[in-house]
């Protein structure tokens, strides 16, 4: 400017001063990193931990998992963004990005165990635990430790198949101290996507019951 070059920069700053000036005093702002994972995220983030050495474009992932394109774009641009996916550029245009998880793998898991969150939307009591549900909660993690089990089954379904069974089941009102009762658990994703047998997946199950303020329940999630 204080020679009167011409310049024009891509960022949007302008000097031409025989025609006129378009000069801006803006700070870049940077995208905030997320600190826990969206539920489609977290759909993502179980495929990878549970499936090593496997990679997936944007169109796989919407297929798999029946996301739309821009939902699976943004699950993974989030878990790249967190450092917990890598992805090499090709096709055709050298524009298209397949990802594929971070090597440490112990990273990937400790840094998914700070950023999962609870699955869980909303839990129904009802008289009986419905076909195709899986076993979920304090049920499920005394299975996988020392916990007494708890006197109530307790299941896991996700808004889909809840919404179909809806008017099969039969809701109660109130807690039944004997255990005559079940807790169904509505998941924001499927939770036999990667259930074991009849259990829910722990790391599903650990992000469900994480902020348990219970001391006992912490030191089986350990």
């Amino acid at each position: 400017i204080e020679n009167r070059i011409p310049f024009l920069i891509d960022d949007g700053q302008m000097y031409l001063p025989f025609l006129g000036l378009d000069l801006k005093n803006e700070t870049r702002q940077t995208k905030p990193r997320a600190s826990a994972f969206s539920p489609s995220a977290q759909v993502i983030y179980l495929y990878f931990l549970y499936h090593q050495n496997v990679s997936m474009n944007t169109t796989e992932c919407a297929e798999r998992f029946g996301f739309s394109m821009m939902t699976a774009s943004r699950a993974l641009n989030d878990l790249y963004d967190a450092k917990l996916l890598t992805y090499m550029q090709g096709g055709q245009t050298q524009r298209s990005k397949t990802y594929h998880r971070i090597d440490d793998g112990k990273t990937y898991l400790s840094k998914g165990m700070e950023m999962v969150k609870s699955p869980v939307k909303e839990v129904r009591l009802v008289k009986d635990a419905p076909e195709g549900t899986y076993v979920s909660g304090m049920q499920a993690l005394a299975e996988f430790s020392m916990l007494n089990e708890p006197a109530e089954q307790i299941r896991a379904t996700d808004e889909k198949r809840f919404k179909q069974i809806a008017k099969e089941i039969v809701e109660v009102d109130e807690f039944i101290e004997n255990g005559s009762c079940v807790k169904l658990e509505v998941w924001k994703y499927d939770p036999g996507l990667y259930a074991r047998g009849n259990y829910v997946d722990r790391m599903s199950l650990y992000a469900s019951l994480k902020d348990d303020p219970d001391e006992r329940v912490q030191q089986a999630l350990e």
